[in-house]
């Protein structure tokens, strides 16, 4: 880019997935966003430069980070066009590079989304044709600038997209496992139970391993993306290497040792494969203890601890299955779980009631197109009543 810099301070949108939007909020807060405000799978705040790097290397629970550059009004689609060249595209983008449009339309009158892109590529084109005679290439795959073009009905706002590939593409994942758990979605899910590596983690139905990473992750303070050597900004023109140095040096200085074990285990040896590949990409095969192991043979080291799972469910289990399972499962966190915390995602809302036991919370998610429910369990030893009578009977202590 060659005069483009926004004047500090300038609007940042993140984007995320559904319900995780406070997650991220809370993520952006640690970071020294200010102006923060939650929308739909999105949160906005301003910020500079400097921010917008911390951005694409700290958060976990964020998929893009853009700077908006230009909004207008468009009572037709035609007006995209009009609208767009009032825009100097040359300070975003320089003929030797080339650029893309993602576009996302929710509009009444334009009834494909193509449509609106080539309308916004040819003003783009156009505004360069006018003042050099020639353009800057379209590369779909690996541009050099990529635009976001937003239409709701009437509206039209255009950012410029500092991730390049979506921040969930950690880049520890070697290969395609069986229903892979999305890396934003599992590390949304642990920060939503709290823990932040203080006790034991186990997640014993562990798939290619994701939950087990991102929990080492945060247990570490490791940023999510300090493995991936390329973002979008990295094309710009504008570029600060010295700041993006910086920002990394900062963070990989507050890399701590962890605490506690990580436990993941799978009955499937060809997800343990899989899982011990990303494992070992992420570099954690001295942090996390994986073992060929059926849920039924699990057994806390410690009293204390957390249990995060993404058992089967939706098109990966067969309804004649699903309820026994659940309540296997459920039978097992009560006889060989006292005392530790369970957290279970599933889309089978009647197959978590049949776990047997009383959530003390419940949170909705997505996993992708499925409609998910996130319970919490907590294990106490003994009966439920009995535990009551224990309570009533202790004095009360306050802070």
């Amino acid at each position: 880019m060659n005069n483009f810099f926004p004047q500090t301070p300038f609007r940042i949108t993140i984007k995320t997935l559904q319900n995780l939007e406070e997650v991220l909020a809370g993520e952006m807060r640690e970071l020294g966003a200010n102006n923060i405000e939650i929308g739909r799978r999105v949160v906005h705040c301003t910020g500079d430069m400097a921010l917008v790097y911390k951005c694409n290397l700290h958060l976990r629970t964020a998929l893009r980070v853009l700077i908006p550059v230009v909004e207008f009004p468009i009572r037709q689609a035609d007006d995209i066009h009009s609208q767009a060249l009032k825009f100097d595209w040359t300070k975003l983008l320089d003929l030797e590079q080339t650029f893309a449009i993602d576009p996302n339309v929710n509009s009444e009158f334009i009834k494909h989304s193509n449509y609106a892109s080539v309308k916004l590529k040819d003003a783009i084109a156009d505004t360069f044709n006018r003042k050099f005679g020639k353009r800057p290439s379209v590369d779909p795959d690996r541009p050099d600038v990529l635009l976001h073009l937003h239409v709701d009905n009437h509206r039209v706002s255009i950012s410029l997209d500092s991730s390049g590939e979506t921040l969930n593409r950690r880049g520890y994942r070697s290969r395609g496992a069986r229903a892979p758990l999305n890396e934003v979605l599992a590390a949304g899910m642990i920060m939503l139970t709290g823990w932040r590596g203080e006790t034991d983690f186990y997640d014993p139905m562990c798939g290619s391993g994701t939950l087990a990473i991102e929990a080492n992750m945060i247990a570490r303070n490791m940023p999510p993306q300090i493995l991936r050597n390329e973002f979008g900004f990295m094309y710009w023109m504008s570029f600060d290497r010295e700041l993006w140095q910086s920002v990394k040096r900062a963070a990989t200085e507050k890399i701590k040792v962890p605490t506690h074990r990580i436990y993941a285990s799978d009955a499937d040896k060809f997800q343990l494969r899989t899982a011990t590949e990303n494992i070992e990409n992420a570099g954690f095969e001295d942090d996390i203890e994986l073992s060929l192991r059926d849920f039924m043979e699990m057994k806390p080291a410690q009293p204390e601890g957390i249990i995060v799972m993404n058992p089967p469910y939706g098109e990966r289990m067969d309804d004649a299955n699903i309820i026994p399972m659940y309540k296997a499962i459920g039978d097992h966190l009560k006889h060989a779980c006292a005392g530790l915390n369970a957290w279970i995602i599933s889309s089978d809302e009647a197959a978590l009631k049949r776990v047997g036991l009383k959530p003390s919370r419940k949170i909705a998610l997505m996993n992708g197109t499925l409609d998910c429910k996130f319970y919490r369990f907590d294990l106490f030893a003994g009966k439920r009543n009995e535990r009551h009578n224990k309570t009533t009977d202790t004095p009360s202590q306050t802070e």
